[in-house]
């Protein structure tokens, strides 16, 4: 598992569809506040592990310690490259 990688949700993207909390099987969401994706066990997480932010439709999801470039797949909502969710 991984020490400094973990997701990181914008929740002004998020629409709380429990796609993300349904996905990850590693403990890393707290199941008791799905749909809405609360991050409680950050440690959990799978070192370079983007399934979550994968399947996110909205694009909500970024990551603690993420180099590889990888942006999220399904964009983000907003148009301003500078919006901090590390998408642009």
């Amino acid at each position: 598992m991984a020490e400094k990688w973990y997701p990181v949700i914008d929740y002004s993207l998020c629409e709380e569809c429990g796609t993300c909390t349904n996905k990850c099987t590693h403990g890393v969401y707290d199941k008791k506040k799905a749909p809405a994706p609360v991050v409680v066990n950050p440690r959990e997480c799978v070192d370079h592990c983007h399934g979550c932010g994968n399947l996110c439709p909205q694009g909500a999801i970024t990551y603690v310690g993420d180099d590889t470039g990888w942006k999220p797949p399904h964009g983000c909502a907003n148009t301003e490259e500078s919006c901090g969710c590390g998408c642009h």
